[in-house]
């Protein structure tokens, strides 16, 4: 009778805890979708991220823009696409530059499908760097 008990609980247990695997796994999807964004910090003035997709090629853009007190500018921006759940990176292209500004333009050949931009950026000043992710909006085509 105990050991009924006892192998009952224990298939509850599994089962609780495979029920809530998936909710881990989503939560690890969502990501936020951005505009081009004003970011508030010492070092960093602008930071975007764009896609445009037209005839089966995605046109992709990185930018950022550092202040007067940055020094040193890099961005990267890869192209990912959308399938089974998760954001899966195609290509990425950076630069580094110690200019005003730096940025990422290239072309991409796409098949049908989900698709959007993430543009890392940082920026190094005097007293450290400055760093954070921008995507596009999600294109679908």
């Amino acid at each position: 009778m105990l050991s009924k008990k006892v192998v009952s609980l224990f298939a509850s247990v599994i089962v609780l805890v495979s029920a809530s695997c998936p909710a881990f796994a989503a939560s690890y999807v969502k990501s936020p979708q951005s505009a081009p964004i004003q970011v508030d910090y010492v070092y960093t003035n602008m930071a975007s991220s764009t896609l445009r997709i037209s005839g089966g090629i995605a046109t992709i853009i990185g930018f950022v823009q550092r202040t007067t007190s940055g020094k040193k500018v890099y961005v990267e921006s890869t192209l990912q696409r959308y399938s089974g759940g998760f954001w899966y990176a195609i290509k990425s292209w950076s630069k580094s530059s110690t200019d005003y500004a730096a940025s990422v333009s290239a072309k991409y050949k796409v098949s049908s499908g989900r698709y959007r931009v993430a543009t890392y950026y940082s920026v190094t000043g005097a007293n450290g760097t400055e760093s954070g992710t921008v995507y596009s909006k999600t294109v679908t085509c």
